[in-house]
């Protein structure tokens, strides 16, 4: 009977220590994780996002010397890198693909802006859904990226 006790003892005292020496090991991978993150995060920049049909090289301008990375796209679907995207403009001619980027946008990063061009007045409130900021000709928009840009620059100063 006490050799069973001692048994006993003995391997509640074997799992206490293998639950604390684990316990460190996790401890020192979580800091050797968290150390290279924060690298990681220092050396990746915000990206705007462009969807267009066709090259928009003064806003590519204006964002690249703001300081973001510009990611062009023509197609509907999520692409590496969008995760940090700190705007995406929708500048195509058909509402259907800028409101489907929008959404799409929306899901996967809510805390980017939203910017897209509105081709049919009667869809505003689908855009306002999204969560988009609308414009309907494509010099406003310019403009207002202009202002955005701006801001930026203020802000990072």
């Amino acid at each position: 009977m006490l050799r069973d006790l001692l048994l006993l003892l003995i391997v509640i005292a074997g799992g206490v220590y293998g639950f604390w020496l684990m316990k460190g090991v996790d401890r020192f991978l979580e800091r050797s994780r968290g150390d290279r993150t924060d690298e990681n995060s220092e050396k990746q920049q915000k990206c705007a996002v462009i969807f267009s049909s066709r090259e928009e090289p003064e806003l590519e301008k204006w964002f690249s010397n703001a300081g973001f990375r510009v990611l062009s796209a023509t197609e509907i679907h999520l692409q590496k890198g969008w995760e940090d995207a700190g705007y995406l403009v929708a500048l195509s001619d058909s509402d259907v693909d800028n409101l489907s980027i929008c959404n799409l946008m929306k899901r996967t990063c809510p805390q980017s802006a939203i910017y897209s061009l509105c081709n049919d007045r009667s869809l505003k409130k689908l855009y306002r859904k999204t969560g988009a900021s609308v414009v309907y000709d494509r010099d406003e928009l310019i403009q207002r990226m202009e202002l955005i840009t701006l801001e930026h620059e203020v802000g990072a100063a």
